[in-house]
């Protein structure tokens, strides 16, 4: 298996394992909510798997107020059990259980997310387990995700002519025309306002412009007077090229150098004046320059599907079985 196949792998046992960290294996006398070939999965494991979703969320029940989505949310976490239980399986009957280097390293490597191993292990205890038991969890974990290396490594292969065919095919991926970054000060005028009134709102922003050019600072000066959404930014735009915006605002803003102030602008909506802030040149990345970016994007949506496939067949050739609802 080659290193960029490895590591992604490697740390998808990490996280199914922290995923896991609340679900300590069942006891006969649990209540079970699944079986899957015999092997069940308990109300508790379900349980403690969904609150540790939920911290993983930064979420509580409280902030939950669909029940459907807290059925689907439960659901998603079952099925997550299962398909790991289901990994396990298949990893002990091809072989590829953990040896005791690859669990002590990922062991290890969970353990040093803490600031001590002391509040690691405090950690694991309160939720129901020691570190034996905590190992063996561990050690299933790894065990599955060597088996789903295994799989991806013989399915999930990119082509030179699959990275050529998206290159050609999603040429604004790899374009971005020149940018600009402003920021604007605005005043607005109703459709119906008379002249008196427009005339009052211009003279209001020739006065912002003569402090924006005095020295003043423009962030301020937006957060003060402007009259646009932005104004809670300091009155800064998103980036945007030509053809994006007003055609009298995309002039102004592309004529300017960085930390150039406009000319009052008069737009049937109101006044505006703009600062650039910072210009990015054209830039186009070649094909050669993207194709390993390209590979890896690809693998990883191919990753994806061959999984899923495989999820799919082993719980239809398998014995699954839901017991309670979720």
């Amino acid at each position: 298996m080659n290193e960029e196949m490895k590591m992604p792998i490697f740390l998808f046992a990490l996280l199914a394992a922290s995923a896991l960290l609340a679900a300590p294996l069942a006891h006969a006398e649990e209540i079970l909510v699944a079986r899957v070939n015999g092997t069940g999965i308990s109300q508790q494991r379900l349980e403690r798997g969904f609150e540790e979703d939920l911290r993983q969320r930064k979420m509580n029940l409280l902030q939950i107020r669909n029940p459907q989505r807290m059925k689907d949310m439960r659901r998603a976490v079952l099925d997550n059990l299962i398909e790991q239980e289901l990994f396990w399986q298949e990893a002990q009957k091809t072989g590829v259980v953990a040896t005791p280097d690859e669990v002590e390293a990922a062991y290890k490597a969970t353990a040093a997310n803490f600031k001590s191993a002391e509040m690691f292990e405090s950690r694991i205890r309160a939720e129901g387990y020691t570190p034996e038991t905590y190992r063996e969890l561990v050690k299933r974990q790894v065990s599955a995700s060597n088996y789903i290396g295994g799989v991806l490594e013989k399915a999930a292969v990119v082509s030179d002519e699959e990275v050529h065919r998206f290159y050609k095919d999603n040429p604004d991926k790899f374009h971005r025309p020149e940018q600009v970054r402003v920021r604007h000060v605005v005043l607005k005028v109703a459709k119906q306002a008379g002249e008196a009134e427009r005339a009052e709102k211009r003279a209001r922003m020739e006065e912002i412009l003569k402090q924006a050019r005095a020295g003043g600072d423009f962030e301020q000066l937006a957060r003060q007077h402007s009259e646009a959404p932005t104004k809670q930014w300091g009155g800064e735009m998103d980036p945007f090229g030509r053809g994006q915006v007003a055609k009298p605002l995309e002039d102004a803003a592309f004529a300017l150098a960085p930390g150039g102030i406009s000319d009052v602008l008069s737009l049937p909506e109101g006044f505006q004046i703009l600062k650039l802030e910072s210009r990015s040149e054209e830039v186009t990345v070649s094909e050669d320059a993207a194709r390993e970016r390209v590979r890896n994007y690809l693998q990883q949506i191919k990753a994806k599907q061959v999984l899923a496939k495989e999820v799919e067949r082993l719980r239809n050739e398998g014995d699954v079985k839901i017991l309670q609802p979720t």
